[in-house]
């Protein structure tokens, strides 16, 4: 009977011990979590031109993440093809960390405006966390004789088929914004796209191209001194810097409510500790007073999530972006 008893207490013991190393396979990944680390130097790769915003947001942010991952962190632009190329790099890299890319909601459109993209935008990345939204303004030359909407769209039609619109690119948000302006409006103008911002920005304010979307807070200094006049903005309410400055919708452009975002992206594949800890790293870097500061000066308003916040946002960003697409009649090159 006492055999009996001792293999009894002996198999519950090892039931337990069973049990405790089950739970403890569950609880040791979650504490190592806020351990994990990157092997080596990290690159941030941004598919644009030194200059945009996402170059600047990547240099800013670089040393507290670099700080926080314990590792030298760099900004690799790889502008081309509306951002298709250093996109590519990021999803074929290893998802090991060391590759990441700061990006704007606009890269997710690339399949509406191109028949071979070499990578799904939903699903070849890894989203580690939203860093903030950035107003838009519509420009237009100083020689364009209008104030608002309503006289610029009067022009438009007044002048027909020899109004055109610059853009960095295909599937920019200059692009789109401007192509949703255009719908809204009802009138056409010639899409004239350039190989990133400064090229299109140097021939509106040389006078060659009429108009385009660009950042507010890059629109604002040029108006100052006579260079550019601006229509409007592009979100619904009236921007918190620039309170002078009339909303595109309060002006007469019904439900025009846009802005540019921008999110920290890796390689699909990355462990649940390496996203944990790049999300960690991006938090501490936004919540810094000097990331804070820097950034404002980039017109950004700050807006850190979670890597699940980022993928709702990119989901949803996609799905509106085809309807104005479709409603353009846009066709993919």
């Amino acid at each position: 009977m006492k055999t009996k008893n001792l293999n009894q207490a002996t198999r519950r013991l090892m039931l337990l011990g069973a049990c405790a190393g089950a739970l403890g396979t569950l609880v040791l990944p979650a504490a190592a979590q806020a351990q994990a680390g990157v092997a080596g130097p990290v690159r941030i790769v941004v598919p644009f031109t030194p200059g945009t915003t996402p170059d600047s947001v990547s240099r800013v942010i670089a040393p507290i993440v670099a700080k926080r991952l314990g590792q030298s962190v760099i900004t690799d632009n790889r502008p081309g093809a509306s951002g298709i190329i250093g996109m590519d790099m990021v999803a074929k890299a290893a998802p090991n960390g060391q590759t990441v890319m700061v990006s704007t909601n606009t890269s997710l459109t690339l399949p509406l405006f191109y028949k071979t993209v070499p990578f799904d935008v939903l699903k070849s990345f890894q989203p580690l966390g939203m860093i903030g939204t950035n107003n838009f303004a519509l420009v237009v030359h100083p020689s364009v004789p209008a104030s608002n909407p309503k006289e610029l769209v009067a022009y438009i039609k007044a002048n027909g088929a020899t109004v055109n619109y610059a853009s960095p690119g295909q599937g920019t948000l200059h692009h789109l914004t401007m192509e949703k302006f255009i719908h809204s409006a009802g009138v056409k103008v010639m899409h004239v796209p350039y190989k990133g911002s400064a090229g299109a920005i140097s021939d509106v304010l040389g006078g060659h191209v009429k108009m385009m979307m660009m950042p507010l807070h890059l629109a604002m200094p040029l108006r100052a001194d006579g260079k550019l006049k601006v229509i409007g903005s592009t979100r619904a309410e009236r921007d918190p810097q620039y309170k002078d400055v009339v909303p595109l919708q309060e002006g007469g452009v019904a439900g025009f409510d846009e802005d540019s975002w921008l999110g920290v992206w890796g390689p699909k594949g990355m462990s649940p500790a390496l996203v944990a800890s790049y999300n960690a790293a991006l938090r501490e870097a936004l919540g810094s007073a000097e990331v804070k500061d820097a950034l404002a000066k980039q017109g950004l308003t700050l807006q850190p999530g979670s890597p699940d916040d980022l993928m709702k946002a990119a989901t949803a960003e996609y799905q509106k972006w085809a309807t104005v697409v479709r409603n353009a009649q846009i066709t993919a090159e």
